[in-house]
């Protein structure tokens, strides 16, 4: 049996949501010149002008669409694994699309970029066992 999420559309528009939030920030650094010459960090960040706000926007974005999209779900902890699982998905789809185009090989080498997948897995499941908990007390 595969499982889908309760409302496929919305879970990946809320995934596309996410990544593109991050793609026109990168793009606003790379034309920014004060911006896009911040030297990388070492095994953490190739880019840290985009990596740094993104580690705050990406949190509060991704609670958001998951209680958004949680709202009229019955088995919360179950379709939020999921909505995790597209977020991942579709995200990792994007950059991996992105970046193999324009040849940069050891984007994924950084230790942010794979926080960010951690966070876009682990907190719609966090929400969603909370939010099951809360309900059930």
């Amino acid at each position: 049996m595969i499982n889908i999420p309760y409302r496929p559309l919305s879970a990946v528009r809320y995934s596309l949501a996410i990544w593109f939030i991050g793609f026109i920030w990168e793009c606003i650094v790379f034309i920014t010149p004060a911006l896009s010459t911040i030297p990388a960090i070492e095994y953490i960040s190739k880019m840290p002008a985009i990596a740094l706000p993104l580690l705050v926007v990406l949190p509060i974005l991704t609670i958001y669409f998951t209680k958004t999209y949680l709202k009229d779900t019955k088995d919360k902890a179950e379709e939020a694994k999921l909505l995790g699982i597209t977020f991942l998905s579709v995200n990792l789809a994007l950059d991996l699309a992105m970046y193999l185009t324009i040849a940069d090989r050891n984007y994924h080498s950084h230790l942010l970029i794979w926080i960010y997948y951690a966070l876009l897995l682990g907190i719609p499941y966090y929400i969603g066992k909370r939010i099951q908990v809360s309900e059930v007390a």
